[in-house]
């Protein structure tokens, strides 16, 4: 059904600028009537033309003239002429090299020159094609102009007479078209350069080179250009083969890149890779050997509108290509190919409002192609998302299995000496039992709830799990082991679980009860400036100096030890822990939480 309307709505826009073209086409029809000689020898003068009965009438004041190698002669007769308005002969195409008018007057002939082979000595009013302010000295009474053209890129035009109101109108009207057109395609150009930088996709970029030659190319065949006194104009015009080159270049890229044939169509991607070798190959004979010879090689452009029809075929028939945007390029691509050939052939008369028809289409083309790439972004989107979702929750099994891991380094023999502990205090203090009872009973479920993965916790809970386990080692060791918690009372801070607490645990297990008299351990918790300090510090045996450092090494043998707190530090903060020890005297270990790193 898209495709359909697709196809339906492009039907009834081309039959409208058909209405309009052939109006425009038959305007003159009547006014101006046209016959042509084919110059053989090419050395024909306007007296041996002059003198030939061998013209041919055509059709009205329409050329119909494809590509021909020879030189060609009209003979223009202007069957209505009002000589009290200024008026100007104009010629629908922009892409002659090497025309001369001879304007009879009632002493001889003005001599008039156009095309790119003349550059800025073209006698040619500044106007999007070739046009002439006819000099009031002019003799239209039984007398004909004459022309004498040679074009490698085919010699279909109209010759109109316009006065000067409806000169200056139809300028007007093509410099607002052909700006918004150009327009359109140096937004698409600067947008999707961006972007493709932004989030380095070579698509993007690939379409910018398909839409900076479509842009050239347009340049050369609407001759907008000469209009605005650019001063490349005419070789822009002179090199629109080369362009058309360069822009089947920029369509095969863009092609294997959109529609991914290497994977998808590999065949047809062979093909493809074959002409973009072909392409600069074929630019570099146009450019430095021959014009000839380069403009014949650019007929294998042909070949990319072929291998663009096969591609979307196959791709709509086996429903591998369902965006409507890329259907709608397709067909408009279909629509411009097939006009623009049969006025190259001489099939349809060459009027500004098909060339003009012919920009629109490259320009609606290239937004189609626009929507679809972001039809791409959109993909990228939802696949950020769903890898999003993905890392989120491997994030979460990730904590999960740290927590375990922590866990399972539990030294089993705490627990086994803290039974003993109860089980000794049982006979002599049934409610001190009963309290270390609770407090193991507290510290198991802090060690073993699975059920509880969260990342942070408040510092108060995990203070909660220190005060039992300090609690269950002064059982243990009486009079062995003291602890101060220097907290400041409004703090408010979550950390990672099981961060704080296996820090008390070393420095009692490998401070305290390793010096022969009691000690005292420290944690402190103070808001600062920039975030907060947490330290664990003891006054037990300290460390020796070479063996600080490797603390911070993992090992699997260490169990959590500091280095897979410090590991953990280092992905939540991006700090780590800091070991400041001397030996005999004790060790303080601390860690920054910055303020932006809070949950």
């Amino acid at each position: 059904m898209k495709i359909m309307t697709i196809i339906l709505a492009i039907s009834l826009c081309t039959a409208f600028v058909f209405v309009i073209y052939f109006q425009d086409a038959n305007k003159s029809k009547d006014d101006i009537s046209m016959e042509i000689l084919k110059d053989n020898s090419g050395k024909m003068t306007l007296s041996d033309v002059k003198d030939s009965d061998q013209f041919v009438a055509l059709p009205g004041n329409s050329s119909k003239v494809g590509y021909s190698s020879i030189r060609l002669w009209f003979k223009i007769k202007l069957n209505r002429y009002n000589a009290d308005e200024i008026n100007y002969l104009t010629i629908n195409n922009p892409l002659f090299e090497d025309v001369t008018i001879y304007l009879p007057t009632s002493n001889d002939y003005e001599i008039k020159h156009f095309g790119y082979a003349y550059k800025s000595n073209s006698d040619e009013i500044g106007y999007v094609y070739p046009a002439f302010k006819i000099p009031p000295h002019f003799d239209h009474n039984n007398q004909y102009i004459y022309m004498t053209s040679k074009s490698l890129y085919g010699q279909n035009f109209i010759v109109q007479l316009v006065n000067d109101d409806h000169f200056r109108k139809t300028s007007m009207i093509n410099v607002w078209v052909g700006g918004i057109l150009f327009g359109v395609l140096v937004a698409l150009f600067f947008y999707h350069l961006v972007t493709g930088i932004a989030i380095k996709n070579k698509t993007f970029i690939k379409y910018c080179f398909f839409v900076f030659t479509t842009l050239l190319w347009n340049a050369a065949t609407t001759g907008l250009l000469n209009i605005t006194g650019f001063k490349y104009a005419n070789w822009i015009a002179e090199y629109s083969a080369g362009i058309g080159i360069l822009m089947s270049l920029a369509i095969a890229i863009f092609m294997r890149a959109i529609f991914q044939t290497k994977t998808r169509f590999p065949k047809i991607d062979f093909c493809l890779k074959l002409l973009i070798v072909y392409f600069p190959i074929t630019l570099l004979l146009f450019l430095f050997i021959s014009k000839e010879l380069g403009a014949f090689g650019a007929g294998a452009s042909s070949v990319v509108y072929v291998m663009y029809f096969m591609i979307m075929f196959k791709g709509i028939r086996n429903k591998i290509i369902r965006s409507p945007q890329l259907i709608t390029a397709w067909l408009l691509c279909i629509v411009s190919v097939i006009l623009f050939y049969l006025t190259v052939f001489g099939m349809l008369p060459q009027s500004y409002i098909m060339i003009y028809y012919l920009f629109f289409l490259s320009c609606v083309s290239a937004i189609a192609f626009a929507l679809s790439l972001a039809e791409i972004i959109n993909d990228l989107n939802e696949e950020k998302q769903r890898n999003q979702i993905l890392f989120e929750n491997s994030e979460i099994q990730s904590r999960q299995f740290e927590l375990a891991f922590i866990r399972a380094q539990m030294d089993p023999h705490f627990v086994h000496n803290t039974l003993n502990v109860i089980e000794g205090v049982i006979a002599e203090n049934k409610e001190k039992a009963g309290s270390l009872v609770n407090d193991l009973s507290h510290y198991l479920r802090n060690i073993f709830d699975y059920s509880n993965s969260e990342r942070y916790i408040s510092i108060h809970e995990e203070l909660d799990a220190v005060k039992f386990y300090v609690r269950i080692e002064q059982a243990r060791f009486p009079d062995k082991i003291f602890v101060n918690y220097d907290i400041d009372p409004d703090i408010q801070l979550k950390v990672p679980r099981l961060v704080i607490q296996p820090l008390v645990e070393n420095a009692i297990k490998h401070g305290i009860r390793k010096r022969k008299i009691a000690g005292t351990v420290t944690i402190r918790a103070k808001e600062l400036e920039h975030g907060y300090l947490i330290a664990v510090e003891d006054d037990g045996v300290g460390i020796e100096e070479a063996d600080k450092y490797n603390l911070l090494e993992y090992s699997p043998n260490k169990g959590i030890g500091l280095a897979h707190i410090n590991a953990r530090l280092k992905a939540e903060y991006g700090t780590q822990l800091q070991i400041v020890s001397e030996k005999g005297k004790g060790t303080a270990v601390r860690f920054d939480v910055p303020i932006k790193e809070q949950p």
